[in-house]
């Protein structure tokens, strides 16, 4: 029997995965991360189905609890969130700090150019 609380988080897996896939900024985004998107909603939707799966998933390699085996994989899952947003960011900010230089040398050779003839 579906509960309340499985319809629910099944509808909110639903709004996540359509929000990733369709959001406008993400429309050239790599192919890979909406498969990845989907992938976690797909896994989303049968862990709340079937949670007893997901015990026997967590019972074959050494977890305890799916429950457990969850918040592990959630643990690791927001590590590497953090990882590559912070070098994406480092990324960004070598891009800009680049922009910056070359703007910087190309108004300095239009503002002294006379004096360098």
């Amino acid at each position: 029997m579906i509960g309340v609380i499985q319809v629910l988080l099944v509808v909110a897996a639903l709004v996540l995965v359509i929000y990733g896939i369709g959001n406008r900024r993400t429309y050239r985004g790599r192919a890979w991360q909406k498969m990845g998107v989907l992938f976690v909603f797909f896994l989303m939707v049968i862990s709340v189905l079937f949670p007893e799966l997901l015990n026997r998933v967590a019972h074959f390699v050494g977890v305890g609890r799916g429950a457990d085996l969850l918040l592990y994989v959630i643990i690791v899952a927001f590590i590497f969130y953090v990882v590559s947003t912070y070098l994406h960011h480092q990324e960004q900010r070598n891009q800009l700090h680049s922009l910056a230089r070359k703007i910087a040398i190309l108004e300095a050779r239009d503002n002294y150019k006379d004096r360098l003839k």
